[in-house]
Formats: C-alpha cells, structure tokens, sequence
C-alpha cells in the first residue's frame, strides 16, 4: 500500500465535521502544507535580522508553520516519532479550537516584529485559522429555513417600506424644486 492510499484510509476512520465532503478535506491539507512551508521559509528570512525581537519572531513563525504542517496533515511528519501523540490530539479537536489555535498565537510574533516576511508569515497561519473558522460555522441555511426560524413566512416579510412623503411638483410658482407636504 502506497502513501496516499494510507493516506485515504486514514481520512476515512477520523470523524468528520458535518457536511464536509471528501475533496474540502483534502483542499485543507494542500492548503496547510503550502501555507506551512511559506510560513517557515519567511520565519527564516524574518530570523535573518539584526533586531534581536526580529529573531525571536522568525523562530517563532518557523515553529507555528511546522505545527500547523504537523497538525493538520500527520502524514508529512510521520517521520519524526514525537509529532504522532500531537497529531492524533489534534485530529480529535473540533473546527472552532483549531480556528482559535492557528489565529492567536500568531499574534506574537507579528507584535514583535513588523517586517515584511513576519506580516507574510502571520497571514500565512491565519489563513488556516479563517479555514477552520469556517468550517465551524458552518453552511449557511436556505432562505426558507432562515425565515422559517425567524417566525416570518416566506410569503409574508412584513409591511411593505412606504417609498416616502408624497411630493407636489409646481412649476408655476418659478422655483426649481418640489414641495413636500407633511406626513400626518
């Protein structure tokens, strides 16, 4: 059995969120990879600074970058024996504290330093976050199903908007514009 076959057969034992098919699953992981490995090489040339907070911040966002890789798709690290414990934790966390994990801690490193490749790195991350956010909130309903929890039908919305005051066009008293008459 070839990588990506175990690959699929892993994909298929973990619990799934609801709604998300197959090929969203897998949109994921090519997009935490690519992301992950953006994030570490511009954790790299962000350590690559003179500024000692500069520094701090590049090793930061080359951490973050392999643990997103690490948690999001185990697979890439299976070669490093103490990433599988983190990766079956992570596999088992809901989408809402995957999306709090890849958008706070980023913040760390973008108030240390605010070069260029720490900005790209920090967006990098959270784009993850954005994915996993929203995955947790979910498809959004039908229209019928929206209006239908909000006690409206979806023949009746309510009154109809009035379209204004009424307006009175005279042109003989020479000025230019229209004259309102006051609502009761």
């Amino acid at each position: 059995m070839n990588a990506f076959q175990t690959a699929v057969n892993i994909d298929n034992q973990q619990p799934q969120a609801e709604g998300t098919t197959f090929w969203f699953r897998w949109f994921i992981r090519v997009v935490a990879v690519v992301s992950g490995i953006l994030a570490m090489i511009c954790g790299l040339f962000g350590a690559l600074s003179l500024s000692p907070s500069c520094i701090i911040a590049g090793i930061i966002i080359i951490f973050l970058g392999f643990a997103l890789i690490m948690f999001e798709v185990p697979i890439c690290c299976q070669f490093v024996q103490y990433t599988q414990p983190m990766a079956q934790f992570s596999e088992q966390r809901p989408s809402w504290q995957k999306a709090v994990l890849y958008s706070v801690p980023p913040l760390v490193p973008l108030m240390l330093c605010h070069s260029a490749t720490i900005v790209f790195g920090f967006i990098c991350i959270l784009v993850n976050g954005a994915i996993q956010f929203m995955l947790a909130v979910g498809k959004k309903a039908p229209l019928e199903q929206m209006l239908q929890r909000a006690g409206v039908g979806v023949n009746n919305r309510g009154p109809p908007v009035p379209e204004g005051p009424p307006v009175n066009i005279t042109n003989n008293t020479g000025d230019k514009g229209f004259n309102f008459t006051p609502l009761p």
